[in-house]
């Protein structure tokens, strides 16, 4: 129990001091040549910022993926970036049309490289990402984070 509400401390203490934003971007399947759409949030720390997406369109259904960025320390116009996250199937498209409920039915381990370009309120990135799990695949996608 102490290191539950450590935890919910620990995190929102980091929220509180987090600038962040909204994730907008559009990536390629690699191996599949499908496109997807991503929809999330961003919230960024230094040297570590989170990112979590909604992602319709790849791996023929709807994926939610937490990633943990990590962006070297100083002031620079181009920022280079890598992270570690995890995403998990929580929808798949139906043959006859609309979304089938599938939580958990595939699972990836994800590795992500990017750049982001540092604006006041804006900041377009791209990155390529692969993802380990029961059918590996590479994705390349840009997009960007409008910052609140």
């Amino acid at each position: 129990m102490k290191r539950a509400v450590f935890f919910v401390v620990l995190v929102g203490a980091a929220l509180g001091y987090a600038a962040g934003g909204l994730d907008l971007g559009l990536g390629r399947d690699l191996e599949a040549a499908g496109f997807a759409g991503r929809l999330g949030f961003y919230l960024e720390g230094s040297p570590l910022a989170v990112r979590g997406d909604l992602i319709l369109g790849e791996r023929g259904g709807l994926l939610g993926e937490v990633d943990l960025l990590w962006r070297p320390r100083g002031d620079r116009f181009v920022e280079p970036y890598l992270g570690l996250g995890a995403s998990t199937l929580i929808a798949r498209l139906a043959p006859e049309g609309g979304l089938v409920m599938d939580v958990g039915a595939e699972s990836f381990a994800v590795a992500t490289a990017g750049l982001a370009l540092r604006f006041a309120r804006a900041r377009p990135y791209v990155d390529v990402s692969y993802s380990y799990g029961p059918d590996p695949y590479a994705r390349a996608g840009f997009g960007i984070v409008w910052r609140w």
